[in-house]
């Protein structure tokens, strides 16, 4: 790959974990403006549980407090692989605290792909599966 490609790829992948951090961020604020911005309007999020959600409903779900991040961190920056130019993939393991059973506090680690598209210049998740690791 010749030297421009290769700066166009790492400035692409750049926008990628931009946006990957936008989720981790914006779901332990939590802040709906960057929610709203790095997700995807068409969002398939599947959890470990097997739920899934929509955009609507996840961030819904935050707002009802039936759902809440204390905490989403990555202990080592998750993989990036570009697909083309608008289409991507995060893989990586991420650490979180949710609102567990009785309201305390839930710690786990789970393991992620996430999918991201460009579009009008902006990267967003549109699909988003984890497992907890054992």
């Amino acid at each position: 790959m010749s030297a421009p490609a290769l700066l166009a790829a790492d400035k692409e992948e750049a926008g990628v974990l931009a946006a990957e951090n936008g989720w981790s961020k914006g779901v332990s604020g939590p802040d709906y403006a960057m929610l709203d911005k790095f997700l995807a309007d068409d969002l398939t999020y599947t959890h470990s549980t097997g739920a899934s959600d929509t955009k609507a409903s996840y961030i819904q779900k935050l707002k009802d407090g039936k759902m809440r991040y204390f905490k989403a961190e990555y202990p080592a920056e998750p993989r990036v692989q570009l697909l083309g130019k608008d289409a991507a993939i995060t893989i990586g393991k991420v650490n979180v605290v949710t609102l567990g059973a009785g309201g305390a506090q839930s710690p786990a680690t789970l393991v992620f792909l996430h999918a991201f598209v460009k579009r009008h210049g902006q990267w967003q998740l549109v699909a988003h599966q984890s497992a907890k690791v054992q």
